[in-house]
């Protein structure tokens, strides 16, 4: 079975090829998706995030307020690490467990979508990694537009993840968003196919 790490940049165009995986049936532990559900109300997770947080971080019904604590973690950097230190670990491991259930199913390919794969060491879970990669100037333009913010803000988002260009150079393959959905499709089909002979390749040996 082969595991493949995939992370990208915020609109880079990563969720898009979460789900041309998808699409074709490949299994894809989802991180956030991960998170979320370690978040849900009356977890112990979400119990722990209100005793260092502040009650806050909880809204009246019981959910977590990821404004709240969005806003928190994005101006302080050591509340950040403890964030991460609180959740990355709880995460690892049930990625960990996706893997063993998917291998014990016979699957052959599994994707990781791990938004920071690299900047907390879940590429070591991986057989190899995968980047969706766009351009800096074309990022800060798409996420301006997504998120209705201006430039200053879009440049402070993605000046607090590690570059593209970092990710870029680190990852076994790379897929560029720079120009058309189309063009990238063909440059995932492309990558699909020679992650998939690899794959099958892998379970022969």
């Amino acid at each position: 079975m082969l595991v493949v790490g995939l992370t990208g940049g915020i609109s880079s165009g990563k969720s898009t090829v979460t789900s041309w995986f998808l699409e074709k049936g490949i299994v894809v532990l989802d991180a956030d998706r991960i998170v979320r559900q370690l978040q849900k109300p009356g977890s112990q997770l979400l119990y722990d995030l209100a005793h260092e947080f502040g009650s806050s971080v909880i809204k009246e019904n019981g959910e977590l307020a990821r404004d709240v604590l969005g806003s928190i973690i994005f101006h302080d950097e050591s509340a950040k690490y403890k964030l991460n230190e609180m959740i990355h670990p709880l995460v690892k491991q049930k990625i960990v467990e996706g893997i063993e259930v998917a291998k014990r199913n016979g699957e052959q390919l599994v994707v990781l979508d791990v938004p920071l794969l690299f900047e907390s060491d879940f590429e070591s879970l991986a057989d190899c990694t995968l980047v969706v990669y766009v351009p800096r100037d074309i990022q800060v333009k798409r996420l301006m537009k997504r998120d209705g913010i201006d430039e200053d803000y879009a440049l402070a988002k993605i000046n607090s993840q590690m570059s593209l260009e970092q990710k870029r150079d680190r990852a076994d393959y790379v897929l560029t968003n720079e120009r058309s959905m189309s063009e990238l499709r063909t440059q995932f089909e492309e990558m699909f196919e020679m992650l998939w002979e690899k794959a099958c390749q892998t379970s022969l040996d």
